[in-house]
């Protein structure tokens, strides 16, 4: 039964990808808004979720009206982050340099002249994915370290349109450490939305406000392999125009006490997502089961 409802989302996939295709940039974002309200529609599970974790978050900031409203940009972000995925041979690298605006190539340009790799850790907000394809587009190599989805055929459509943009496609297995040290020692970026339940090697923090399993594996690659980390998010603004958000590079602390370092990297990162997705709220994926404490 699982083997036919995969056929069924690849077939679905590829039947988007061909129409999404054939329309201009602007008619294609209204069609991933489409189907982005009818997802939120349908998909009742994951409103369900979406709508909690708003309020679980926000408290009493926003009113039922409001989270409502919320959650449905949700949808519609993802939705059009998908379509833009499978538009990626189309849009081409100059395509991606002309709609991403920002000032964060510096920070890249620091990474390469420091010589031991960066990791370039984002959150799943805004288009995530098209990061990633900047990155490239600008002429930085670049790894993406993903997980393996339950539906194979699915996985390997997904990073066909990574690779489109020229980027490296790490999938996170037993060898994906190996390969994530060869990638950093090759001064490569590895982008990593990090930013999901951690089951294990984890830290438990706040993050909004509540218990959290968070990635330790960025900051202690960082510490054991001295590599900076980029922290930056993609904020979409409207179909032909995304807000590159960067700070600084995180340099690993060397006081000789790994968790400590560890612990003060992955605070800071956390309060960037964290600040970040308090102002745009709708641009994160809050879909998913992120406090499972």
């Amino acid at each position: 039964m699982a083997n036919v409802k995969h056929i069924v989302e690849y077939l679905l996939a590829k039947a988007g990808y061909a129409v999404a295709n054939r329309l201009s940039d602007r008619i294609a974002d209204n069609f991933a808004v489409m189907l982005g309200n009818l997802g939120f529609r349908l998909m009742n599970s994951r409103r369900a979720v979406a709508i909690d974790n708003l309020r679980q978050a926000f408290g009493s900031e926003f009113n039922d009206e409001q989270t409502g409203d919320i959650t449905r940009k949700v949808f519609q972000n993802i939705a059009r982050t998908l379509i833009e995925i499978a538009r990626f041979g189309r849009t081409g690298e100059e395509g991606v340099r002309r709609i991403v605006v920002g000032d964060g190539e510096k920070y890249l340009r620091q990474a390469r002249e420091y010589g031991k790799g960066a990791l370039l850790l984002t959150a799943h907000f805004g288009n995530w994915e098209l990061l990633g394809a900047w990155v490239s587009a600008v002429g930085y190599q670049i790894d993406h370290l993903v997980g393996v989805q339950h539906n194979p055929r699915m996985h390997s459509l997904i990073n066909h349109w990574r690779q489109q943009m020229g980027a490296g496609v790490i999938e996170v297995n037993r060898s994906s450490m190996r390969r994530v040290f060869q990638s950093l020692k090759a001064n490569r970026l590895i982008g990593y939305a990090a930013d999901q339940h951690a089951p294990a090697q984890n830290l438990v923090l706040d993050f909004f406000g509540r218990r959290a399993s968070i990635a330790a594996g960025p900051a202690r690659f960082a510490v054991r392999t001295g590599c900076l980390i980029l922290p930056m998010m993609l904020r979409r603004e409207k179909y032909d125009r995304h807000i590159l958000i960067a700070r600084e590079p995180i340099r690993p602390p060397h006081t000789g006490d790994e968790e400590e370092n560890v612990l003060t990297i992955t605070r800071t990162y956390l309060a960037f997502w964290e600040e970040i997705i308090r102002q745009y709220p709708d641009q994160w994926l809050w879909t998913h089961r992120r406090w499972k404490m």
